[in-house]
């Protein structure tokens, strides 16, 4: 029977799911459900007291719901998200924001994100900053800050504008994890980043390829600090003070304390939160000779977790921390008299399985080889990590002696990146999908197919049985997937295809040529948490045996659409990189610029009149010319608008290009069988001229779902539906695939 605590922290969980919800807005709906379940709760307290406390902390949860949903509306994040739409992702729009803030880590000289707390004014909170670019920074110093506020208050950014030091002492937190960065940098030099990911910066920047490399190899969770770095710390602190010879009580207290110093230190992350209460609550167990049942621990941490920080509930770390710690109890019982080999590999394998749906959904990526490689990463992290941590606390006391450690330590480290290089060089070691939930219920059957067969009994012909039934199963699924690659089957038809991909606000599109070349016309947007090109387009590229592209281009600057290009540019190295060749002084732009110099792509800046043309296909650039990009226009005017062609079909993307362009364009692109319609559907395009002069019968609208900008607007649609045109929106059908034999053309949806 599962302790009473488990049934106790999910309906603590399920209540505070609904009070940061619809219901957190401290409405009439929120209190009459409240009511209604302490009312039940409290007429059965004493027939059921156990299901009476799962009222109880199911009210309890749907009020700390609704006031963590209240404070974080005070912030400064939820002020300015409320007080008016947010810009877009190129930090147009919306008011210009000014506070004074403290660095929460130090901020490098070539600009990225920074952790900041605001220190005064009229709201307070944390925010996440873009730093610019050629203002270095501590960590713990106080600056002025003036920029845009962009996307909502879980996940906006203040790109900043700019900046000014006012206080360059310093203090808090910020402080001493600024001098731990200088302190790795003297010690471990190129290797530095790396260093602090794995000992005290949960957010450091590090190198996208380091990031992919771990991702593939199944080690991820090594780069983020999570429970197992606090376990590793907690296994050598253990050893340490049973060597100084103290009471197991003064050992419990003092491991206890330092502990909480390292969670102070790395900001309270929910994962290595997670796992030190569960060490703590299992040794106050030991010391009161107590048993301390496995699933009962777990709820009381993920209990705990969940009342420091509600919003962990929407966290994806702290969701794989509790499912991989339970499926790794749960495998290490299961497999207690089983031959040595399975008790060392049925941990990993169950993690694994366990975690695959939630990395599927929220990452698109799950690597199986991560099985067999943690058994030699795990082992090496144990040691380099916490010698690392040791070698940093050594450099303020024997420097010498922490340069031999590091020197050991940064062995260690080599050793464990060896091993993520081969891991992730395994071919078919990782399985890339595109992130969502089509991707996780595909993950949830492999697990469900794992469990029946674990579940079966133990007679040799049934267990064959079921095994052939999974196998013949996945074989036809898989052939399935083969035949309808493209989302047209393998028939003699030489079609060109366009698949508009379902990326959020923003766009990318992947345009097939009848020989099976590929184009990339932008990559979709790039926020802090996630990359479009890594989530969507790459996968989505590799899952149709793209190895390589014979164009990409780039329409503008916008990080809605140049966002993910870097990654796709770095991962696919295309023959020919088309762009408006107008120069941007934004970090994504020089990194784009620095990504296609590193393929050792030819460089094309597009000007109208330009012609490719690719197996039959062409495609034609009608703007920007050189006399539309020396006005002073908005970079969304001066992007590139294509016309591709297929023998009597014709499409136009016409990227975020306004009605200044239509004017421009008016009279010179005719007819064409496909819209894709300019800026989102924002009322600053799609003219009755224009749609008159295109007459198109289908318009593609590629937009994110519940966007901040009222994409499309409401006259766009109407507009759309006055003249006939079918409105094909990727917030409701996801990726639309457009095919066409150069005659006539047919539209599918990912949801078709």
């Amino acid at each position: 029977m599962r302790p009473p605590l488990v049934w106790i922290s999910v309906a603590f969980g399920a209540g505070l799911w609904a009070g940061l919800g619809s219901l957190g807005a401290w409405g009439a709906g929120m209190w009459a459900v409240g009511a209604s379940v302490l009312i039940v709760a409290l007429s059965v307290a004493r027939q059921a007291p156990v299901g009476a406390a799962i009222g109880l902390m199911g009210v309890a949860g749907l009020l700390w719901g609704a006031a963590a949903v209240r404070e974080q509306d005070a912030t400064c994040a939820g002020r300015w998200t409320a007080g008016g739409k947010a810009g877009d992702a190129a930090g147009e729009g919306g008011r210009v924001r000014a506070v004074v803030v403290r660095l929460a880590d130090p901020a490098p000289a070539d600009g990225g994100l920074v952790e900041a707390r605001v220190e005064s004014g009229r709201c307070g909170g944390a925010l996440s900053i873009r730093w610019p670019a050629s203002y270095p920074a501590r960590g713990g110093t106080l600056w002025l800050v003036a920029g845009r506020w962009i996307g909502d208050a879980r996940r906006g950014v203040l790109v900043a504008r700019r900046v000014r030091q006012l206080d360059g002492e310093a203090q808090g937190r910020g402080a001493l994890r600024d001098r731990l960065a200088r302190r790795t940098t003297e010690l471990f030099g190129a290797r530095a980043p790396l260093v602090a990911a794995l000992v005290f910066a949960p957010n450091a920047a590090l190198d996208p390829d380091v990031r992919e490399r771990y991702a593939r190899s199944g080690l991820a969770h090594i780069l983020s600090i999570s429970g197992l770095h606090v376990g590793f710390l907690a296994a050598w602190l253990a050893l340490i003070l049973r060597r100084l010879g103290l009471s197991p009580g003064a050992r419990a207290g003092a491991a206890a304390s330092l502990l909480v110093a390292y969670l102070w230190l790395l900001g309270f992350p929910a994962p290595a939160t997670r796992a030190a209460i569960m060490l703590v609550a299992d040794q106050v167990a030991r010391l009161r000779q107590r048993v301390a049942a496995p699933r009962g621990v777990i709820a009381l941490s993920a209990l705990v977790v969940l009342l420091a920080d509600p919003w962990a509930l929407h966290a994806v770390g702290a969701w794989l921390s509790v499912a991989a710690i339970g499926a790794v109890i749960w495998a290490d019982r299961a497999m207690a008299r089983s031959p040595r080999a399975l008790r060392l590999v049925a941990p990993t394998a169950a993690a694994t399985l366990v975690t695959a749906p939630v990395t599927a959904f929220a990452f698109g990526t799950v690597a199986p080889i991560g099985v067999v490689a943690n058994l030699v990463a795990i082992p090496l992290a144990a040691v380099a990590v916490p010698g690392l941590a040791m070698a940093l606390a050594l450099s303020w006391i024997a420097t010498a002696l922490a340069h031999l450690l590091a020197a050991g330590a940064g062995l260690g480290l080599a050793l464990l990146d060896a091993v993520a290089r081969l891991a992730a060089s395994v071919p078919g070691g990782h399985v890339i999908m595109i992130a969502g939930w089509r991707a996780a219920l595909v993950w949830t059957g492999v697990a469900a197919a794992a469990w029946w067969l674990w579940n079966s009994p133990r007679r040799r012909w049934l267990m064959a049985a079921r095994c052939a039934f999974v196998l013949t199963l996945f074989c036809w699924t898989s052939f399935l997937d083969a035949v309808r690659l493209d989302g047209v089957s393998l028939d003699a038809c030489r079609c060109l295809t366009v698949h508009f991909l379902d990326v959020g606000q923003g766009d990318a599109a992947a345009l097939r040529t009848p020989a099976g070349r590929w184009v990339v016309v932008d990559g979709g947007p790039r926020t802090p948490e996630s990359d479009a090109g890594r989530r969507v387009v790459i996968p989505f590229l590799r899952r149709r045996g793209a190895s390589r592209l014979a164009l990409v281009v780039a329409t503008h600057g916008d990080a809605d659409h140049l966002g993910g290009l870097p990654a796709v540019v770095r991962t696919f190295r295309p023959d020919v990189v088309l762009e408006p060749g107008e120069p941007l002084g934004r970090p994504l732009y020089l990194e784009f610029l620095g990504e296609v110099e590193a393929a050792g792509s030819r460089y094309h800046p597009a000007r109208a009149g330009d012609r490719i043309e690719l197996d039959g296909v062409t495609l034609e650039v009608l703007s920007p010319d050189a006399a539309l990009l020396a006005l002073p226009l908005d970079v969304n005017e001066h992007g590139v608008v294509l016309r591709v062609t297929y023998g009597a079909v014709r499409l136009l993307l016409q990227a975020d290009a306004g009605l200044p362009v239509e004017a421009r364009l008016a009279g010179r692109v005719g007819a064409v069988e496909l819209l894709k319609v300019g800026h989102h559907g924002s009322r600053s395009a799609t003219s009755d001229a224009w749609l008159t002069e295109l007459g198109p019968r289908e318009a593609v609208i590629s937009v994110g779902r519940r966007n901040h900008y009222g994409h499309p607007a409401p006259e766009v649609l109407a507009r759309l539906a006055r003249h006939g045109v079918a409105i094909l929106r990727t917030d409701e059908r996801g990726t639309i695939t457009f095919s066409t034999d150069g005659h006539g053309g047919r539209v599918r949806s990912h949801h078709d």
